[in-house]
């Protein structure tokens, strides 16, 4: 397993959406009320990509169907659906990353 750097954290502010191609899948990267979340970048249910999902209080929503998923632990909150992926963070140095 090894540090893989995402984003320097100079460039992150509220708002902040990136996403990242690793061996973990499509990985997106936010930061939203100064607080960094990643989980995987498409919605377990039909796919949809969630760069464009509402987060309101470390809640992400899906914009097709609108499921809602906690950026906490990944658990659907409003319907049946399967987990979202969530990802631990990794610092180094000045950058924010994962460990793949």
């Amino acid at each position: 397993m090894a540090y893989r750097a995402l984003e320097k954290l100079i460039n992150l502010h509220d708002g902040y959406r990136g996403v990242f191609r690793t061996s973990l899948g499509e990985l997106l990267l936010i930061q939203e009320d100064g607080e960094f979340y990643l989980l995987a970048r498409r919605c377990p249910h039909q796919g949809a990509l969630l760069d464009e999902g509402r987060v309101t209080d470390r809640v992400i929503t899906c914009p097709w169907h609108q499921l809602a998923f906690s950026l906490h632990d990944g658990r659907c909150v409003n319907g049946g659906c399967s987990a979202l992926a969530i990802y631990p963070l990794a610092y180094e140095g000045n950058t924010i990353g994962v460990v793949e």
